[in-house]
């Protein structure tokens, strides 16, 4: 069974959350500034609170609310795709069939790579065949050691 593509609608959203984070973090890194610039403003150059509309706590508030609020957004972003996503298949390696039968293979020694090898089939049942690949020639004794 082929694995399921994700439709272009999909796509679409995917980007459209993220422009829409990325505003949302623009956003809050300003608001974050704004903040900082109030405090410094008010404590630090005593500049008092009446150039800014609010006192600094409703400023500090604020924006504890809005960067909750964010955070909550973000949240929703993600499980939202998360919810969208197709699950991955687990992948399964081909099976190999010889004459309509299902080909089981075991290599002695257990992954032994090169070499030669003899290979024989023992039938198991109707629908199943064992491959028994014994190694009768390791590779170092083919080619020998390089020096």
């Amino acid at each position: 069974m082929a694995a399921i593509e994700p439709t272009r609608d999909d796509e679409t959203l995917k980007r459209r959350y993220l422009r829409v984070s990325k505003l949302i973090l623009l956003f809050a890194v300003i608001y974050a500034l704004w903040v900082a610039i109030i405090i410094t403003g008010t404590f630090f150059l005593g500049m008092g609170l009446s150039w800014a509309a609010l006192t600094v706590e409703q400023w500090v508030l604020s924006a504890i609310v809005l960067f909750a609020l964010f955070i909550i957004l973000e949240l929703l972003f993600f499980l939202h795709l998360q919810m969208k996503r197709p699950k991955k298949k687990k992948k399964v390696t081909p099976a190999q069939f010889i004459k309509g039968k299902r080909v089981h293979s075991i290599t002695i020694p257990a992954g032994a790579k090169g070499g030669i090898f003899s290979k024989t089939y023992i039938k198991i049942d109707e629908n199943s065949v064992l491959n028994l690949r014994y190694q009768i020639t390791p590779p170092h004794d083919l080619w020998g050691i390089k020096q």
